[in-house]
């Protein structure tokens, strides 16, 4: 029985299984589910980006992720089809970025924090793995890339399943429910075809890594002339400490690193890349300076297949990875190489009707016909709906020589910073964006009467000539100056008149 739900309802009924594809990838890859959803009928769901999808077959379920593309059409007049594209819970770790620093900290432990600081979602109940790193930083990379660091330090595989748990586990550990024959039934028998390619074979590996602490070393520089402020060392040095006796014994001086802290604190300041420390005055004539340290040195792991070179000539591969900076996993690096590439590749494909098959998983074909008895690790696994109750598999073999070239060939393609070193800060800047919502209360006042009493007061001032007084008469402009003023602008020819 096949089921599909999508936020939790069952919609199998609405899906055209014609077009039904569940693509399961290679542990650590994307899977996909692709589909067709008719809207009829007087359903009223339609979806939307984001929305939980969930694949089961019988009760397994085989796929757990949400919808991140939606192509929308018209089949009938009756109802509109929806061509639906989900991504796993992997997507969700590929697109969350981590910035952490661990040192003296188990794989498990490191999983199992980036879980509960990046995305409380996810947990590490599956992580295998007690080994021990050293220290290992992830500068702004994403969540998936830094468990894919993890997984390259000791050759493990990972996947986030559908219930959001991280497997971290050894390669070709988990093993098919079935194997193939001639005759048992596990596949459709003229499904099967192989294919072997002997051009990428390598039976002598050397992994140039980057470099490690050695044993203490100690020297000392005496000073040549008054004028010397800087100072050559012969290595990298880890763990600095600088003393300088100037006559009366040795004293022990702070050590900065060069262009980030000053002289303010520190009385010298070294610089890693270049092997360089400097004082801020010069020393005088024969001062002596002692260093002391763990010198950084190379790492070089070598492996060989004694069988493999007998029998195909020796052919030999030079890997370099500065990120390795200890010799155990140099070797553990080299002896995973050789085992990759010893032998011949080759990769095969079959469809079967058997469920129960996970990508990752080891299986073996026997074959009496083919004259092979070969282990292949499952590539790929297609979902194909032949009817509404029933899947067909259609399955991609690999041997493991094969699973390591193409593991090698993504890492290729792929760009990575190398610039990341011990003295690099990662820095931690979040932004918070909230959403505003102001309230403003307007109240309305119904209008009203407004009655007053308003008291008027008249002051009427008689004219103070009287009746039949002429005024004095004066030339223009004139305005009287208190009521009592006698006097008046007058008019030539009107008033009075020029003698």
């Amino acid at each position: 029985m096949i089921t599909v739900n999508i936020n939790s309802v069952d919609c199998s009924d609405q899906i055209a299984w014609e077009n039904f594809r569940c693509e399961q990838n290679l542990t650590s890859q994307v899977d996909t589910a692709k589909f067709k959803y008719r809207k009829y009928g007087g359903k009223t769901y339609a979806p939307e980006i984001g929305d939980e999808v969930e694949i089961y077959d019988g009760s397994d379920k085989i796929f757990d992720g949400k919808i991140q593309k939606i192509n929308e059409g018209v089949e009938t007049s009756e109802g509109i089809i929806y061509d639906i594209e989900a991504l796993d819970w992997t997507d969700i770790l590929m697109n969350t970025l981590v910035s952490e620093t661990y040192e003296n900290k188990t794989i498990a432990e490191i999983i199992a924090d980036l879980c509960a600081t990046y995305n409380s979602d996810f947990d590490a109940n599956n992580v295998e793995s007690d080994y021990s790193i050293s220290k290992i930083v992830f500068n702004n990379i994403s969540f998936y890339d830094a468990i894919k660091k993890l997984a390259d330090i000791v050759q493990y595989e990972f996947y986030a399943d559908v219930d959001k748990s991280i497997h971290f586990f050894p390669k070709f550990s988990k093993t098919a429910p079935f194997d193939l024959t001639d005759s048992n039934g596990n596949l459709i028998y003229k499904s099967l075809g192989r294919e072997i390619d002997g051009k990428q074979l390598v039976n002598s590996v050397r992994v140039r890594g980057g470099e490690k602490d050695g044993e203490a070393y100690t020297d000392v520089i005496t000073v040549k002339g008054n004028d010397s402020k800087s100072f050559k060392l012969p290595y990298k040095f880890a763990n600095l400490t600088i003393r300088v006796d100037v006559g009366a014994g040795y004293v022990s001086k702070n050590v900065g690193i060069d262009n980030i802290d000053d002289f303010t604190t520190d009385d010298v300041l070294y610089n890693y890349q270049e092997k360089t420390f400097r004082f801020e005055n010069a020393l005088a004539d024969g001062n002596k300076i002692e260093f002391s340290g763990n010198p950084k040195v190379p790492i070089l792991a070598i492996a060989s297949d004694s069988e493999s070179i007998a029998e195909y000539g020796k052919r030999e591969k030079l890997i370099k990875d500065a990120s390795i900076e200890d010799l155990g996993i140099a070797r553990k690096r080299a002896q995973a190489e050789l085992l990759t590439y010893k032998e011949p590749v080759s990769e095969a494909k079959f469809t079967t009707y058997e469920s129960g098959l996970r990508t990752g998983m080891v299986i073996n074909l026997t074959s009496v016909i083919r004259g092979i008895n070969v282990d292949y690790i499952i590539r790929k696994i297609v979902f194909k709906a032949i009817d509404p109750d029933t899947f067909g598999y259609d399955v991609e073999l690999v041997t493991t020589r094969k699973y390591g070239l193409i593991v090698l060939l993504k890492k290729l393609m792929k760009t990575e910073d190398k610039t990341t070193d011990d003295t690099e800060v990662t820095e931690k800047i979040q932004v918070d964006i909230q959403s505003l919502s102001i309230t403003e209360l307007i109240e309305v006042v119904a209008a009203h009467l407004d009655h007053q009493t308003v008291s008027i007061s008249v002051n009427i001032q008689k004219d103070p000539l009287g009746a039949g007084v002429e005024p004095t008469w004066v030339l223009s402009p004139y305005f009287p100056t208190t009521i009592s003023d006698t006097k008046r602008a007058g008019k030539l020819d009107v008033s009075f008149k020029v003698y």
